[in-house]
């Protein structure tokens, strides 16, 4: 009785596949918000996003101090600032990129059964749930680069018109809103379709994704200069390159010894201390370390980019061993973003907890297979010269991951988060083209047998 009541609800969910992945998206999402966890979860950087939220609301930026990009603070301002609609509106954003997953895997080629339990893996991830209940970009970064996909999947960067193009060069310019650090995105998509149809008018079409992105992320800068001085996406641009400095630090000539002993006397510290060894120099900054020196924060960060300049330049070794073992090895961990104190009742914490360890897991491992995967792709385009989506997509992540770790050290975890989707589709479709070959394989053999 219980098998056939099973394969009645199974045979309904494939008979309804759209509606079934909506149904078991919001179930997870209210199933989770009201009987578990109903607290809105706010970081540091929740602060930042909530400051220039407020100062959109006004419909004044003059003399904002240029923090935070616009894009996720944009929203909020829209939502009124209310946290509850915030996190309603990042579920209702899940919900949606698991219906962008679905049919991107049925675009790929799988069936609709195992697009199916693919997707509703990927949309029951903790981390996926938990980082809607905070006031951080990652739920957003993750529908738009969804979304993306999912254009790429149905072939939408291959139609060259005006409107095609412009509605694709919008998500751009929204991603760098959100994180400027995206702006690289455009110009990778623009590679693929260049490889696929070569022509100087094909060249001259596609620079429309260029265009918009390139406009938003200058003209955030430009607003930036006139606020703070400094032509730069966030003000904090010379103290994120500062951080990648943090193991040789003392390694810099005697004029920035100012900048180098009370950081690494805050490394130090921070190491005995057992705290995140890349924040030292915030805590130093926070400690009031630089303080004497009477500069604002706008300043501060322009000497600590020069810095974190000459720093690296006097090291370059020890600047590769830090983006190679610490910043790139960091952005392979799973994260998960949440107020472990802040469930609704006792012991609920400790069974999230228990999920979240097995989740851990298996994300590593798939994690770790598409890290194995990286030269197998890069072997056969080079091999072939056929670049195929699925190089294309591993190379979306590997691109990604190297420049997170040329760019700075620190929540490197939280760059991989709205890539992680990938990596799993990636891997299924990996081992699902191996099984193919199999099965090709096999038929060829009995067809010669017979």
């Amino acid at each position: 009785m219980f098998d056939n009541s099973n394969k009645i609800m199974l045979n309904y969910f494939f008979k309804n596949p759209l509606l079934s992945v909506v149904f078991l998206a919001v179930s997870l999402r209210l199933f989770l918000f009201t009987l578990f966890y109903s607290s809105v979860t706010i970081y540091p950087d929740s602060d930042g996003y909530l400051e220039l939220a407020k100062i959109i609301s006004s419909f004044n930026l003059i003399g904002y101090n240029g923090l935070r990009s616009p894009g996720y603070p944009l929203i909020i301002s829209l939502l009124f600032r209310n946290l509850y609609l915030i996190v309603f509106f990042q579920f209702a954003l899940g919900i949606i990129s698991s219906l962008f997953w679905y049919k991107s895997l049925l675009n790929f080629g799988f069936s609709i059964r195992r697009a199916f339990f693919i997707t509703i893996f990927c949309t029951s991830l903790l981390n996926v749930l938990f980082f809607e209940t905070c006031i951080l970009m990652e739920s957003t970064v993750l529908f738009m680069i969804s979304w993306l996909i999912f254009l790429l999947s149905k072939n939408a960067f291959y139609d060259l018109r005006f409107y095609n193009l412009l509605k694709i060069s919008l998500i751009f310019s929204f991603l760098v809103l959100l994180k400027p650090f995206y702006a690289y995105l455009p110009f990778l998509f623009i590679i693929l379709i260049l490889f696929k149809k070569r022509g100087f008018i094909i060249f001259l079409k596609s620079t429309i994704l260029i265009l918009m992105p390139v406009f938003t992320y200058y003209g955030w800068c430009y607003i930036n200069f006139q606020n703070t001085g400094y032509f730069a996406p966030t003000s904090i641009y010379g103290l994120l390159k500062a951080q990648n400095c943090v193991y040789f630090a003392e390694k810099t000539p005697n004029e920035f010894n100012w900048i180098s002993e009370p950081y690494v006397k805050f490394r130090e510290k921070s190491i005995q201390e057992n705290k995140d060894v890349a924040m030292s120099i915030w805590y130093a900054y926070e400690d009031g370390a630089y303080r004497k020196h009477k500069l604002t924060f706008q300043q501060l960060s322009s000497e600590f980019g020069k810095f974190a300049e000459v720093a690296i330049f006097k090291n370059p070794f020890d600047y590769l061993k830090q983006i190679i073992f610490r910043s790139w090895f960091d952005f392979w961990k799973p994260t998960i973003y949440w107020n472990y104190d802040k469930f609704n009742f006792k012991y609920a914490n400790k069974i999230f907890l228990g999920i979240w360890y097995l989740q851990y897991v298996i994300l590593l491992f798939f994690r770790l297979i598409f890290i194995l995967l990286i030269p197998y792709y890069l072997v056969k385009f080079i091999k072939n010269s056929q670049l195929t989506i699925l190089f294309f997509l591993t190379i979306i992540v590997f691109v990604s991951s190297i420049l997170q770790a040329v760019v700075t050290y620190g929540n490197n975890d939280r760059y991989s988060f709205p890539f992680e989707f990938i990596m799993i589709m990636v891997v299924f479709l990996f081992f699902k083209d191996i099984n193919c070959i199999s099965t090709r394989i096999i038929s060829i053999q009995n067809y010669i047998k017979s």
